[in-house]
């Protein structure tokens, strides 16, 4: 991405403000591993990412909308020459200012913050006019720490009672939905090293081996490809994949079995998502290859759906529909009402930054990227299979940016050929 691309989103998400509008948004700081240092690589906030393309830690956005005209800040840490000692280098003026299309002069230090933002809440200034402020408050736990941008909310509060403060997040999720023809490319780019590093794992993992192992494989290839990944491995083999975020991976993989992987790389910040079930011994038993080939049927049923102006919750209800006859076929159910004992998760979810990227949308529109991963949930026959493509929905039929990678049967067999 280029200075560009970050300018061009403030701008569309100043768009969508009412005037007398401040937003604040924060990178972030680096976790600390307990009684230890800093955790690396940083985590940066993605919806600030999206609008500086900076990943830093403990960098402040702070923009305006006013009648006296609009208006972009970065709030850095002032270089230190003892921490650079230790850590490493530290973001520049210069450098946040190429990165993000903010000006150098708008590229301030952190002690310069308060200062700033007084100046622009200030009630005598009228033609400010600043009444609403607008931060990230994303608390996904009730008992969880405050974040950074609640802290800060609550001073704003406090020193600002007529100020109203909102959540940002609704108006960041509905510009974030949709991806730009660069964003798509990351995505895409993220999946092809998804399939080469499964490939690399299934000629080089062996049964009898630990899941981590197979595990290591693959995440092997896809340091080496000068990625990092998405989310955490998912590498479930027997029974353990009937369990949706089973991670432990510490479990043998015993010959005879399916091992289920739920995994993907990440290129610029932007996540693949991809799960693929495989045979340890290298071959399906004819069994596997019946419950296999219903997901695979299934899949295909779901992205029928996944077409402009359908509703999102009917490429779930086609998976549902499915199963209802393929289960009875397979000798799993005999009443509709059972099909959630062996499916029991949605089949699809936004994807991007994050790899459950935030979503208001309930209709599937244009440039969404979504996945689309049925799954199927034996526990009594300990197996667990689900398959997962990631999608673009486009003007007409979606356009699967994995395609049949590793989903055909015989190609699966043919790879992992002993």
């Amino acid at each position: 991405m280029n200075a560009e691309f970050y300018t061009n989103n403030r701008q569309r998400l100043l768009e969508m403000l009412e005037e007398g509008s401040i937003v604040f948004l924060y990178s972030g700081l680096t976790p600390v591993k307990s009684n230890d240092q800093d955790m690396h690589p940083f985590p940066v906030n993605r919806s600030f990412y999206y609008l500086t393309g900076i990943d830093a830690e403990n960098v402040w956005l702070v923009m305006a909308k006013s009648a006296a005209g609009v208006s972009a800040r970065l709030f850095i840490d002032q270089p230190d020459e003892e921490l650079i000692k230790w850590n490493g280098k530290m973001l520049t003026r210069e450098e946040a200012a190429q990165k993000s299309g903010i000006p150098a002069a708008n590229v301030l230090y952190a002690q310069d913050m308060d200062r700033i933002v007084a100046a622009l809440l200030s009630a005598s200034r009228q033609l400010t006019g600043i009444n609403a402020a607008y931060l990230s408050l994303d608390r996904l736990s009730m008992n969880a720490p405050p974040t950074p941008a609640e802290q800060y909310a609550a001073r704003l509060r406090e020193r600002y009672p007529a100020l109203t403060i909102k959540n940002v997040l609704p108006l960041l999720a509905s510009l974030r939905s949709i991806k730009q023809p660069e964003e798509i490319d990351c995505i895409r780019r993220a999946g092809d090293v998804t399939i080469e590093a499964l490939r690399h794992m299934l000629q080089t993992a062996r049964p009898g081996e630990y899941e981590y192992q197979w595990q290591a494989d693959f995440e092997h290839y896809v340091a080496r490809a000068g990625m990092r990944l998405g989310f955490t491995t998912i590498a479930a083999s027997g029974e353990n994949a009937v369990m949706l975020h089973y991670s432990d991976n510490s479990c043998t993989v015993r010959p005879g079995d399916l091992i289920l992987f739920d995994l993907g790389a990440e290129y610029g910040y932007y996540s693949s998502d991809v799960s693929r079930t495989f045979p340890v011994s290298g071959k399906f038993t004819d069994r596997q290859k019946e419950l296999f080939t219903i997901v695979r049927e299934a899949m295909e049923a779901a992205q029928e759906k996944m077409r402009p102006g359908v509703a999102v919750k009917e490429a779930n209800q086609a998976v549902i529909d499915f199963y209802k006859k393929a289960l009875r076929q397979a000798r799993l159910i005999t009443d509709d009402s059972e099909v959630g004992k062996y499916y029991y998760h949605g089949v699809s979810h936004s994807l991007g930054l994050d790899t459950h990227d935030p979503t208001g949308r309930t209709v599937y529109e244009p440039g969404m990227v979504i996945t689309c991963e049925p799954g199927l949930y034996v526990a009594q026959e300990g197996i667990g299979i689900r398959l997962e493509n990631d999608i673009l929905i486009t003007e007409g039929a979606p356009e699967d940016l994995i395609g049949d990678r590793l989903l055909r049967i015989e190609e699966i067999e043919e790879l992992m050929g002993r």
